[in-house]
């Protein structure tokens, strides 16, 4: 979606060595990777271990985007020991295989791709994922209506969005149980909880380039 950004400065991409990999049908210009098609012509037959086993697991296993905790926003480093790490977060707060967890944070970006809550976390756990694209406040509640949703992933502002939005009948009839994420203030905690009923909050903060991870467990 966001390649006709990046196509006017191919040419000096090209000169920095740097190259650019697109995931769709295209066509594309030279020297563009289209993805989907190797995607297609890919074996479903797993390469042999040695071939995709790390020799150090600290190792770089992806790069992911940073909004610049130390500095501006840029690609930072993910080891494959940290990417491991990632895949105990939902059972430490209790998520099973019974839950359906809702997320609308981009991919992207650690807190909903790779980091605290991220897909294989949720897939370690045996728990469902429900893909929200893009966020809304006014569909929130009959989304988790829908699909059974009891496990929210948030960043503080979404909570803000929720609390701000008009009163609506039935904001209070869910299976939400869980909300986990970083950043809730503490005014818009109480005032969530008095609105839409009794729901765990588990407020966490880990840096992207850090090393260590804060959990409130006792609320």
């Amino acid at each position: 979606d966001l390649f006709a950004a990046v196509e006017p400065i191919l040419p000096s991409l090209r000169e920095d060595d740097i190259v650019v990999w697109v995931l769709g049908s295209g066509p594309y210009p030279s020297g563009v990777v289209a993805l989907q098609e190797l995607l297609d012509a890919a074996s479903e037959e797993l390469e042999p271990e040695d071939v995709w086993q790390p020799e150090d697991m600290n190792d770089t296993c992806l790069y992911i985007f940073t909004s610049g905790t130390t500095g501006l926003p840029k690609a930072a480093r993910v080891s494959h020991l940290k990417s491991i790490m990632c895949l105990s977060f939902y059972e430490l707060v209790g998520v099973s295989s019974r839950d359906v967890v809702y997320l609308a944070l981009p991919l992207y970006h650690m807190a909903g791709g790779a980091d605290s809550a991220a897909p294989p976390s949720r897939l370690s756990a045996g728990a469902t994922c429900v893909l929200k694209e893009k966020f809304s406040a006014s569909q929130f509640w009959d989304d988790c209506r829908a699909e059974g949703v009891t496990v929210f992933q948030y960043i503080g502002e979404l909570c803000r969005y929720l609390v701000n939005q008009p009163q609506r009948p039935g904001e209070r009839e869910h299976g939400l149980r869980l909300a986990v994420g970083s950043g809730l203030r503490p005014d818009v905690w109480q005032s969530f909880l008095q609105r839409f009923g009794d729901i765990r909050i588990v407020e966490t903060y880990g840096m992207t380039e850090g090393n260590v991870t804060l959990f409130n467990y006792t609320g």
